[in-house]
């Protein structure tokens, strides 16, 4: 009989995990992936969504391409887990497993700022899209609402593509942008040298950076910081909070804060060795950056950590701990790295430098989009 796995969630940790699980068991094991969503979306690609860059078909694939590969695709959303009995409860059905990846990301919160967009959904991109084309000069301010919101660097990304495209759009000489974190700099968990370049091309580019600022309300034109600083805006980007997947955090897989608790070497829940926890629902609380590329890395893993379960002989690559992101700047780039490994050790800080820089750079971005689908759901 089969190994049941079941993933949920289909962004990167959920579509990686499922992909090579099945490429490896082939018919040893079955392996379902549920999701609420019809489409597996390059979350990356949103703010080229937002500037026009790339229309929504463009960075989204149907998640029922999965079926070609030997992946059962189930839409359907997500109501409860049980982990004692080894079952989903969802509105097309129970379904129950022998082994289960949790990749099911974060949730926004409702926005302090009912005026504010933020690309960080396809509709949120959407609508920046169509705020930006009625946009003809004025105050453009970005910011963040909470440290917890998926890929840390868009922010800064966002607003140097904001103040690119006042350029494109003629508006520039009469238009400002800024850009607020609750961080002293830019990426200062990456250290000096990358915030040191992030805030050089921010500067190049006549954005502001206020940093410091916690935001303690937004709206009527404001944003106001606890400590009393004020910034005036006509647009307001503003990342809305985000918590763990509701239904993670309500369950019995929930530690502190909502986050499960899971072994930060091999990502296996503490009471539960038959699940596995990766990206943006656990990494707050590991330490490891809300990005793509560090569930993408987990997947790769926890997907070899299961064929070495079941098959006994095979041993899987060990964890790349490392986060790569390509910053879009829009008419710059940035490729910076971190390596994670005394982090999850508990032995240190992250180890973070710049790999490369230049417009040239945003190429390799735009590359890595199609060598994604094409891999993943091609």
């Amino acid at each position: 009989m089969a190994v049941k796995v079941l993933v949920l969630g289909g962004g990167s940790g959920g579509l990686v995990a499922a992909n090579k699980i099945k490429r490896l068991m082939r018919e040893e094991a079955e392996v379902t992936l549920i999701d609420k969503s019809d489409y597996n979306y390059f979350m990356p690609g949103f703010p080229w969504v937002a500037f026009g860059m790339r229309e929504l078909d463009d960075v989204r694939r149907p998640l029922q391409l999965l079926e070609k590969r030997g992946v059962n695709y189930v839409k359907a959303e997500i109501q409860s887990l049980d982990p004692d009995a080894k079952k989903v409860v969802t509105d097309k059905g129970e379904f129950d497993y022998d082994y289960l990846v949790v990749s099911l990301g974060a949730e926004p919160m409702p926005s302090p700022a009912p005026d504010a967009v933020a690309p960080w959904s396809p509709e949120g991109a959407l609508a920046l899209r169509e705020r930006m084309k009625a946009f003809e000069g004025g105050r453009i301010v970005v910011g963040v609402s909470s440290p917890y919101y998926p890929c840390p660097p868009a922010p800064f990304e966002v607003a140097g593509m904001a103040e690119f495209a006042l350029k494109v759009k003629g508006v520039r000489g009469k238009s400002s942008v800024d850009v607020f974190h609750l961080n002293p700099a830019p990426l200062a968990p990456m250290g000096p040298v990358i915030s040191g370049m992030v805030l050089k091309i921010l500067n190049e580019k006549g954005v502001r950076f206020h940093g410091e600022f916690e935001l303690e309300r937004a709206g009527d034109g404001k944003v106001v910081a606890k400590d009393g600083r004020e910034l005036a805006y006509d647009l307001l980007i503003l990342v809305p909070p985000f918590a763990p997947n509701k239904v993670v955090r309500e369950s019995k897989l929930a530690g502190p804060q909502g986050f499960p608790t899971v072994d930060p070497m091999t990502f296996r829940h503490t009471n539960y060795p038959e699940v596995f926890v990766i990206g943006d629902v656990v990494n707050p609380s590991l330490m490891l950056p809300p990005a793509g590329v560090v569930a993408h890395f987990q997947a790769e893993y926890i997907a070899g950590v299961i064929v070495s379960d079941l098959k006994g002989a095979y041993i899987g690559e060990p964890f790349d701990a490392v986060a790569m992101c390509i910053m879009d700047f829009g008419d710059n780039a940035l490729l910076p790295q971190c390596e994670f490994e005394k982090v999850l050790a508990g032995k240190g800080m992250p180890s973070c430098g710049v790999m490369a820089t230049g417009r040239w750079v945003r190429i390799t971005k735009m590359l890595f989009e199609s060598f994604w689908f094409a891999t993943l759901l091609g």
